[in-house]
């Protein structure tokens, strides 16, 4: 049965206030460091901004705000089990405050990263800590939105600050520009050297919005803008993951509003962002089986492809005006109404892939079905 909208903003404030709660962004103390995970917590500020605009319930925006300021204290800061203390920017404790992301945040993995005399170990290092790339820009996407729903220049300026941070990825030689996936948490050495698929993308479209954002911050890096735009000529952005496919439909939001401001660079234009998406998503549809059971599937991969749809398809007239179609996509909006119908089924959420990624989930499924209430909350940083 479908359920209206109305429901369905009544389950997501369920699975949202049970994430506050379970994570201490409801108690007037500090919380627990190990909860804080910048990928998840970066669509929770976005989903609580959205849960009041969709609700009017003010304390969804005090626990955005009292979000952000959790994940600076902790994920500013080094490992609860590093010997090193205090703000991995190693700024001293009241300029770190002023600014918390100057050198990045850590991941909030559960394991402190590698040391430099530890082996590598492949497996290893995807539950070790540091930082990634995709998980700076993503919440570098809160903070702008936090600065269009709050209108203070801090949380653009700390989004800004984030963002060049990641000139310290890039490695560049004589002959080529490079970047690298993961890095230790103070950002002195790769601890995985390979390049992530969208990190350029998103890191080109970050800095872009950035400059214009935030343009008293960002004033002497048109090196680091120059490095960014050479990674992301000429390349494929296509992908069969469903967590990417979303995350391209976001993108494409957000360079669309861009190009209607400054010129962007043809390789992250809005149509050849689309036609890469296409050309994935077709693929990903010729092995996606709607009746596979919930024990082989991953809820926040494919809550993040609906995510994008519905952020997208929710403001079809805004491209109508800028110039884009989006139309072709209409065919696939069902999978936002089938992938969100699954996940609230209670019987799948039972199974240990649902259990075990508990908090990134249910925020991932609340943040599918705020955006049709309020899509710009994930994709559009025009002040509201």
């Amino acid at each position: 049965m479908m359920k209206t909208l109305e429901t369905k903003i009544s389950i997501a404030q369920n699975l949202m206030d049970g994430f506050a709660k379970r994570t201490g962004i409801t108690k007037e103390v500090s919380g627990d460091p190990y909860r804080r995970y910048l990928w998840t917590d970066a669509f929770a500020v976005q989903s609580f901004f959205g849960l009041k605009q969709l609700t009017g319930e003010e304390k969804y925006h005090d626990y955005a705000l009292k979000l952000i300021d959790e994940v600076h204290d902790k994920l500013g800061k080094y490992h609860p089990e590093d010997k090193r203390l205090g703000a991995i920017s190693g700024l001293n404790e009241e300029e770190a405050i002023k600014h918390p992301t100057i050198n990045g945040l850590r991941i909030g993995k559960r394991l402190k990263e590698r040391t430099i005399d530890q082996p590598v170990d492949e497996q290893m290092e995807w539950e070790r800590d540091g930082q990634y790339f995709h998980y700076n820009t993503r919440w570098a996407n809160a903070l702008f939105q936090a600065e269009a729903q709050t209108h203070d220049q801090k949380y653009a300026n700390w989004a800004a600050e984030l963002c060049l941070a990641g000139k310290k990825f890039i490695n560049k030689t004589k002959e080529n520009v490079q970047m690298h996936w993961k890095m230790s948490v103070d950002l002195s050495r790769p601890l995985v050297p390979s390049m992530g698929a969208h990190d350029p993308l998103e890191g080109l479209i970050c800095l872009l919005t950035a400059k214009d954002k935030a343009p008293e911050v960002f004033t002497v890096y048109d090196e680091t803008l120059g490095n960014f735009k050479i990674l992301c000529s000429g390349t494929d952005w296509t992908t069969t993951d469903p967590l990417g496919l979303g995350g391209l439909l976001l993108n494409t939001i957000r360079v669309t509003e861009l190009s209607q401001k400054m010129e962007v660079p043809d390789s992250i234009k809005p149509n050849v962002l689309l036609v890469n998406f296409n050309k994935g998503l077709e693929m990903y549809l010729q092995d996606y089986d709607p009746d596979s059971p919930a024990s082989q599937r991953l809820a926040f991969r494919e809550c993040g492809l609906s995510l994008g749809l519905r952020a997208i398809w929710g403001q079809k007239e805004d491209f109508k005006k800028w110039g884009t179609n989006i139309e072709p996509l209409r065919p696939y909006i069902s999978l936002a109404d089938e992938t969100e119908s699954f996940w609230s089924n209670s019987e799948n959420l039972a199974t240990d892939t649902w259990t075990s990624h508990l908090d990134i989930n249910e925020v991932s499924l609340a943040a599918s079905i705020i955006a049709k209430g309020v899509p710009e909350c994930f994709g559009r940083l025009e002040n509201p």
